[in-house]
């Protein structure tokens, strides 16, 4: 099994982090691949929260908050021809919060045989995401 890991220092609160990645509509904001990303559950974002997904290049995909413990980690996983499960961890430190992701991609079907190519475009790109994320925090206003 693949699991990528990238982290990034964000000069924010750990709640601030939480608040605001945890929602995945937020996606939309710091992802430029991201093309749709609308809640499809009712309430507040917690465990069991549903959302109609579309990056670039992929179909439409339902995904779900499988594992939710604030102010601390989240887990997101999707279904598609590549599911994905998505946590991230959040750890307090003097600069504000270190985030811990880690992207676990399993190919199926005819995805198998692209899988090779899939990861070398998608090791690059979660990585550039952590910037992405951190700067959308860290300008948004306090």
């Amino acid at each position: 099994m693949v699991v990528l890991h990238n982290s990034v220092l964000i000069r924010r609160s750990p709640e601030e982090v939480f608040n605001y990645l945890s929602d995945l509509r937020a996606e939309l904001e710091w992802n430029p691949k991201c093309e749709v990303m609308e809640k499809i559950t009712e309430g507040p974002v917690g465990l069991g929260t549903k959302y109609r997904a579309k990056w670039k290049s992929s179909p439409y995909v339902e995904v779900e908050i499988v594992r939710y413990d604030r102010p601390r980690s989240w887990t997101a996983h999707n279904g598609g021809p590549i599911e994905v499960t998505f946590t991230c961890r959040l750890e307090p430190v003097a600069e504000g919060t270190l985030l811990h992701a880690e992207f676990t991609p399993r190919p199926h079907g005819w995805f198998r045989l692209i899988f090779p190519i899939f990861l070398l475009v998608v090791r690059r790109e979660e990585k550039a995401n952590m910037t992405h994320l951190r700067d959308a925090l860290e300008q948004a206003r306090r």
